[in-house]
């Protein structure tokens, strides 16, 4: 209802005293207030009724005026009852900060004017309830019949007069009333996943947004969608109605994810036992993958957050999204012990929770695209893990159906060693991985950490007692590739210093750098963590 529509109610007798052009001024609810200062209880397009009790003194007026203007009411309306006539201090005030005053007659009660509004708010919403449901039907209709969000999204949200846009975590735009930039999308991904609390406000490239969350399975933010809006173009009631248009569609997809895991769940199986090529193939076929297609393999684990098991598959299902349009992604249990199957061995025998296998078809000559896409999107969900850790290992492009069990074997082991990297997200991509650091992955941990630690631990001992820098000076000398004048020229030693600490090495790890055998070893060691 509008404000003019208020005024020109004849059995009302108002009289208007400010604010003339904003007679155009949507009223959402008649608020009565006698509170010196009630800002705090108002909101924007509030009717507010006054008695004026609040009023001792001309100040009086400016604090109310202020606290009614910085709410963004639609007017004021002031009683003369207690009066006899509204102060002109108070017209003044309402003049000076923009708020339209009208007075309220003594015969006329407030309850008649709550009463004017309220019928004609009701009536209006019973209309809207009607349209509403009229949509909701026929977007129901439309969904059975195929449409998807991308061609009905645009259509209501011109109905409504709102420009939105709808994002996954990764922010990926999965539909919207048009272009928006990948800059703004990233940002509005992160404000979504770092929020404390939804909806909320966000300014990106001079424009402010409303961000609202639309919930998939499982109920999770980094697997649920933001719904974004441009404040300026929306209304509150019509971010309600667009958050459940949207539902519907993730409802529709959500009951696909589950049919088309039970179809990557084949080629797992199929995968992880040995000699089964046609059960592979079918298996492939039935996931949209050709299997003389070029694949790539990922092996994840997601750790550390409460969250249900399902929610590592759904965030391995987004990361991969850009990389390929079709995939086959299973949670993938934990081998038991190391050097097991299925699909490879675990790290030290040790199954971290939520091990998902993922694998995707790429272009030939795009694999190294496809990875990097990889490593955007699981960095972009860095903000929303918190305590959490999203590690990756992808394997090297695989040509076909029977390369398939040795990429399988790769993303292990650049998983492995992924696990080893700092930071809440960390990809490994088997190309990335020197000769020996592919051996390494491929030991347990446990081993590791006791064969380094046999060899280097007399050096560490000996460093930590005398002040030593035993370590560091084998180090440098097999990357010299044991030139002792390059080397004791790099560490700024006298050569014959040189030779006294590799002989003090030699005696304490009881090797020999003179032999190719021990230098292999001790260079290993060196390359292994320390825990």
């Amino acid at each position: 209802m509008r404000l003019g529509e208020v005024l020109d109610r004849p059995q009302l007798s108002l009289v208007r005293l400010t604010g003339e052009e904003g007679r155009d001024r949507e009223i959402a609810r008649v608020h009565v207030t006698d509170l010196p200062d009630p800002g705090r209880y108002l909101a924007s397009g509030d009717l507010v009724l006054t008695g004026l009790m609040w009023h001792r003194r001309p100040a009086d007026s400016e604090v109310f005026v202020t606290a009614l203007a910085r709410a963004g009411v639609a007017a004021l309306g002031a009683g003369d009852a207690r009066t006899g006539s509204v102060p002109v201090d108070l017209v003044a005030a309402c003049r000076r900060h923009g708020v339209p005053l009208f007075e309220v007659p003594v015969q006329v009660a407030f309850a008649d004017i709550i009463a004017t509004v309220d019928q004609s708010l009701w009536a209006r919403r019973a209309g809207d309830l009607v349209a509403l449901l009229g949509r909701h039907r026929g977007l129901v209709a439309a969904m059975a019949a195929g449409a998807r969000l991308t061609d009905l999204l645009p259509a209501v949200a011109t109905d409504l007069g709102v420009r939105c846009w709808v994002l996954t975590a990764t922010g990926r735009v999965v539909a919207g009333t048009g272009a928006l930039p990948a800059a703004t999308a990233s940002r509005l991904a992160r404000e979504f996943l770092t929020a404390t609390r939804l909806p909320v406000r966000v300014t990106a490239d001079g424009t402010e947004f409303a961000l609202a969350t639309v919930r998939g399975r499982p109920e999770h933010r980094l697997a649920s969608w933001a719904l974004a809006w441009e404040t300026g173009s929306a209304l509150a009631d019509a971010a309600d109605e667009l958050v459940s248009v949207v539902a519907l569609e993730r409802a529709h997809r959500d009951e696909a994810a589950i049919v088309e895991q039970r179809l990557a769940e084949q080629v797992r199986d199929a995968l992880t036992t040995p000699g089964d090529a046609a059960g592979l193939r079918a298996a492939l076929v039935a996931c949209r993958l050709a299997p003389a297609a070029t694949f790539l393999v990922t092996v994840a684990t997601l750790t550390g957050l409460r969250a249900p098991e399902s929610l590592a598959s759904a965030v391995v299902t987004e990361i991969v999204r850009p990389a390929a349009p079709f995939a086959a992604v299973a949670p993938l249990a934990g081998p038991a012990a190391a050097g097991s199957t299925p699909g490879g061995p675990g790290p030290g025998g040790v199954a971290p929770d939520g091990y998902v296998l993922a694998v995707l078809a790429v272009a030939p000559d795009r694999a190294g695209d496809a990875v990097d896409q990889l490593r955007a999107a699981a960095a972009a969900l860095a903000p929303g893990l918190g305590a959490g850790r999203l590690v990756l290992g992808v394997s090297a492009a695989a040509a076909g159906v029977g390369a398939l069990a040795g990429a399988v074997e790769e993303a292990w082991h650049a998983h492995r060693s992924a696990l080893g990297g700092a930071g809440p997200v960390a990809v490994v991509a088997a190309g990335e991985l020197t000769s020996y650091a592919l051996l390494l992955a491929g030991v347990p941990a446990d081993t590791r950490r006791a064969f380094r630690g046999r060899l280097l631990g007399p050096l560490v001992d000996y460093d930590r007692s005398h002040g030593a820098d035993l370590l560091h000076t084998l180090a440098e000398f097999l990357d010299c590739g044991g030139s002792w004048s390059r080397c004791a020229q790099r560490l700024h030693l006298h050569v014959n210093t040189l030779r006294y600490r590799i002989g003090r090495i030699e005696q304490l790890t009881g090797r020999d750098l003179d032999r190719f055998e021990d230098r292999v070893d001790l260079f290993l060691a060196l390359r292994l963590p320390e825990r």
